[in-house]
């Protein structure tokens, strides 16, 4: 067997779990296509959108479908995945081309949990004040963090509410910055979604 059938089947074997609720395997899984990933946001993101739009955010948006939808996903390598991110990538700089060329805009909806903590979340930087502006708010986030996978919720904490610097945060969790960075990206799509399926249920 070559190393690329050994890396296929570790993928494989990675997205079966992942598919069973495995956020450590979906982790996993978003580490080995991290790169391609970025690379295919680069190459999308044209002029108009790179002064307004960042890549992690387009990544974070892929990461947000890629949670609700990897049920459905029927493939099974590293290439199959890519290629499926791609196209929701694709989907959403065509809707954010579609939102900056418009001539008359509507302020984006606020009214769903997700976007609410993607407001709060959105900043590298941000005031403990600005998340527990409200005590419901503050008990909805707690309850979805208790949700969240351990490293996941540790690095929101130091980062949010702790507000250390990601090269801290790589001090405290024994990891490197870029390590750290998309963690923390990934982390907060989780929470995002979390807080979502917590609005849903009530």
């Amino acid at each position: 067997m070559t190393a690329t059938d050994d890396s296929d089947a570790e993928f494989a074997k990675l997205l079966a779990a992942a598919k069973e609720g495995d956020h450590q395997a979906l982790d996993a899984i978003l580490v080995m296509t991290e790169e391609r990933l970025r690379r295919v946001v680069d190459r999308r993101l044209g002029r108009k959108l790179r002064a307004s739009t960042r890549r992690s955010d387009v990544l974070q948006n892929s990461y947000l479908a890629v949670l609700d939808s990897l049920p459905k996903f029927e493939g099974s390598s590293p290439d199959d995945f890519v290629s499926w991110v791609a196209r929701m990538i694709e989907n959403d700089i065509r809707r954010q081309n579609r939102w900056f060329g418009a001539s008359k805009r509507k302020a984006p909806s606020r009214t769903s949990q997700r976007n609410l903590l993607a407001g709060i979340l959105m900043e590298p930087v941000m005031t403990p004040s600005a998340v527990y502006s409200r005590n419901e708010e503050r008990q909805a986030v707690r309850d979805a963090m208790s949700r969240l996978d351990a490293d996941h919720a540790r690095i929101i904490e130091l980062s949010v509410f702790e507000e250390l610097s990601h090269r801290q945060i790589a001090e405290q969790m024994d990891r490197s910055e870029g390590a750290c960075r998309m963690l923390l990206s990934r982390a907060r799509t989780a929470l995002a979604l979390e807080l979502e399926r917590l609005a849903g249920e009530d």
